[in-house]
């Protein structure tokens, strides 16, 4: 495109038989001002397009950067969250293997404390059956005992029923005595 200043300059050799000078003088310097004003505008308009033209690149290279960066935080983000399972996957199964632990020792705890009062039961019942064994020796042995009435009359011995001595052999043998505790009585 000319610039307008060149159309300014240009000059016309003249003619005898041309057209009226002042009024092609007077029309082009009307061109020229129009001329001006559309050659002003397209510099205008090519300096915004070139502007723009600049923004859309840098904006483009920004594009592929937020892109970039998108997929980046995208990829990362399921890192972590596969990270956040795994871990979560692992403490589980830890706190499963110490709660587990801590059952099967509990159990053999119980199972200790079971031995144990069994232990106790038996004793115990050992101990009552040892201890009828000498009562009933005691009666026995008292039974034994053949006192002679005192001729003076000052005491009297008293033996004990033969009846009564039968009964209570009889209860501690059948084990149906007061309290009696068996091995075999475990709940």
């Amino acid at each position: 495109m000319i610039a307008p200043h060149e159309l300014k300059n240009k000059t016309f050799s003249r003619a005898v038989r041309g057209y009226n000078a002042a009024e092609v003088d007077e029309y082009f310097d009307f061109l020229i001002d129009k001329y001006t004003e559309v050659y002003k505008a397209l510099t205008e308009a090519e300096q915004k397009f070139d502007e723009i033209k600049a923004k859309y690149d840098e904006l483009s290279h920004e594009e592929e950067t937020i892109r970039s960066a998108i997929i980046k935080a995208q990829k990362l983000g399921e890192s972590i969250v596969q990270k956040a399972r795994d871990d979560a996957a692992g403490k589980e199964n830890e706190l499963k293997a110490r709660c587990d632990a801590i059952v099967e020792e509990a159990r053999a705890k119980v199972l200790v404390e079971k031995n144990k009062i069994e232990e106790m039961r038996r004793i115990a019942s050992e101990f009552q059956s040892k201890l009828y064994r000498e009562y009933l020796e005691h009666v026995g042995m008292i039974q034994a005992m053949d006192l002679d009435p005192d001729l003076d009359g000052d005491s009297v011995v008293v033996k004990p029923a033969e009846a009564d001595l039968k009964s209570a052999e009889e209860t501690v043998l059948k084990g149906s005595g007061p309290d009696v505790i068996t091995a075999s009585s475990n709940e």
